[in-house]
This record gives C-alpha cells, sequence and structure tokens, in this order.
C-alpha cells in the first residue's frame, strides 16, 4: 500500500442528485462558479484518511498544472502521475497505474473528486485495481490546503 499512498491525493468524483426548479418566485441563490486551470495549479499539501476512520494514512503533497498532477507522500518516497479534468465545481482525477508493494506488486488505479474554495480543498476517492476499475479496494477522504 506504500505506492498507493501517493496517489491518494487530490483531484476526485463528486456527482449530486439532479434538483428541481426552484418557483418562479424564489429569491435567486448564487451557485457554485465552474473550477479553472487556475484554481487548480499549483502546488497542494494535505491528509488522506480511510472512508469512515479518523486514521490519517497519508499526508501528500501535489504539484499541479496543465491537467498533469506529480504527487507524493511522506509515507512513501514514489512519486505517482495523474490527470484531472474539470467538471463544473469539481477536479476529477484519475492516476496512471502503479504496482501496489502490499498487495505483491498487483497494479493498482487512484480515482478522485475534488471541490476547491478559497484555496482548501476537500474531497473523496477510491483505489480500484487497474484491470478492473469496478473492484474498489478502498475508499478514503482527503482534505488539502494551496501552498501560497
Amino acid at each position: 500500500m506504500r505506492s498507493l499512498l501517493l496517489a491518494v491525493p487530490f483531484a476526485i468524483l463528486a456527482c449530486s442528485p439532479a434538483e428541481e426548479a426552484p418557483p418562479a418566485d424564489a429569491p435567486a441563490t448564487a451557485m457554485a462558479a465552474a473550477l479553472t486551470e487556475a484554481d487548480v495549479a499549483g502546488t497542494w499539501t494535505g491528509t488522506a484518511m480511510i472512508e469512515g476512520t479518523d486514521s490519517v494514512f497519508s499526508h501528500w503533497t501535489q504539484v499541479c498544472g496543465g491537467g498533469t498532477c506529480r504527487g507524493t507522500s511522506q509515507e512513501s518516497p514514489d512519486t505517482v502521475v495523474a490527470s484531472y479534468m474539470f467538471d463544473a465545481d469539481s477536479s476529477i482525477g484519475m492516476s496512471n497505474p502503479m504496482p501496489d508493494p502490499t498487495m505483491g506488486g498487483t497494479m493498482v488505479v487512484d480515482r478522485w473528486v475534488v471541490r476547491i474554495t478559497n484555496g482548501q480543498a476537500t474531497g473523496t476517492g477510491m483505489v480500484t485495481l487497474a484491470e478492473r476499475p469496478d473492484s474498489v479496494i478502498m475508499r478514503y477522504r482527503l482534505t488539502g490546503t494551496r501552498v501560497p
């Protein structure tokens, strides 16, 4: 799981249920602005916790820009490369396949969705087998901050 710890950060997939249109006389509400490259590009640091626990399993750093992130963690010296894209107010990302030494070198992929507000990132992610994207090995949540 050491290599897995590197992939854990950042850019993740959040879906929200469809909302009904408000009545014509309802006051206007502010919608979240769509993310842009300027919102995501830069260096980010944060932590990841296994879903349903308060146990931090990764202290990560991501350097992102141009649709690519390069991530490292305190728990592992490997660099994990991932790609990201934007979907409304979220950034969706997926790592390149990587061997997980805790699973005998089995290839895994990290997928995530992150929302960014005022330099703060929050999101969720999951790790799957590279050959079977429907085989969730672990789910996690993450928080991060843009490094000035």
